[in-house]
């Protein structure tokens, strides 16, 4: 992200400036990010409004909110739709008049997939007739980094060396993502820019396991074979896993066992498949 986090079309979105003031910039780009997103996709804005879509977003920051709630005697008027983590998703759902559920996650890392696999079920539920999921960090006071710091999470190198000898943890990055789901046979018969269809999604939890932060391979591995079975699909065909890669001695270990676990029987010596 490069521009100034203060500017923001304000009257484009129907927000009065004193309410714009109070608003998370990830509130903002959220807004600006979503329009993107439909252009890109090719839906006009008249065509979603008042439509069964939903909304999920995804955030673990609360940056903006820690800053303007430092000086009890200082909080702007706004400060509750501006800063509390469900007007994330509902902001997006109030500017393009969208009537389908409306949340925001927590999940910490995989917020961004849970929304995903959400959005995917309200599809599929018939809950919804398109969803729009986003997923944003933007990082503007120290004391999360601190806290996170202290349980050593982050790299003193600043640097993430996945799946290295060198992993000591990871760096967080800054940004905004949106994508717009809607169900294949509704996509084609729009007419619709169709970047990628999703085949199946899944979401477990570790369970118990020596340490809340810590993973466990065997729920991992149940996980990744439940969503192929969900799908129907077979494991000998992937080539190229995407990982949360931790950068950590402990996450990097347990993740590739997992995978390794799944896909080894599934291929040739000479066929690898790509972390």
């Amino acid at each position: 992200m490069k521009e100034d986090l203060g500017s923001f079309d304000a009257p484009f979105f129907s927000i009065k400036p004193a309410e714009a003031l109070s608003m998370d910039p990830l509130q903002r780009k959220l807004l600006e990010v979503t329009y993107r997103a439909l252009e890109n996709a090719g839906i006009p804005l008249e065509k979603i409004s008042g439509s069964k879509t939903s909304v999920y977003t995804a955030s673990f920051a609360d940056d903006y909110r820690l800053l303007l709630h430092r000086d009890t005697e200082r909080i702007p008027k706004y400060a509750f739709t501006g800063t509390t983590a469900s007007f994330l998703a509902n902001r997006i759902s109030w500017f393009y008049n969208l009537k389908g559920p409306s949340l925001t996650l927590d999940t910490a890392c995989s917020g961004g997939l849970v929304a995903i696999d959400h959005a995917c079920q309200s599809l599929r539920n018939g809950d919804c007739s398109m969803s729009i999921v986003g997923g944003g960090n933007i990082i503007l006071d120290p004391s999360n980094l601190v806290s996170m710091s202290n349980v050593n999470f982050f790299s003193p190198d600043s640097r993430c060396f996945s799946f290295d000898h060198r992993a000591n943890g990871y760096s967080q990055g800054e940004g905004v993502g949106v994508v717009v789901l809607q169900r294949l046979s509704d996509a084609i018969r729009d007419n619709n820019c169709i970047r990628a269809v999703i085949r199946s999604t899944g979401t477990s939890s570790n369970g118990y396991s020596p340490g809340i932060t810590r993973p466990d391979p065997l729920s991992q591995e149940q996980l990744i074979r439940s969503t192929y079975s969900k799908a129907g699909l077979a494991l000998g065909l992937t080539r190229y896993f995407e990982a949360h890669a931790t950068g950590t001695a402990l996450g990097d270990p347990i993740e590739a066992l997992a995978i390794g676990a799944v896909f080894r029987n599934q291929r040739e010596c000479g066929e690898p498949i790509y972390v």
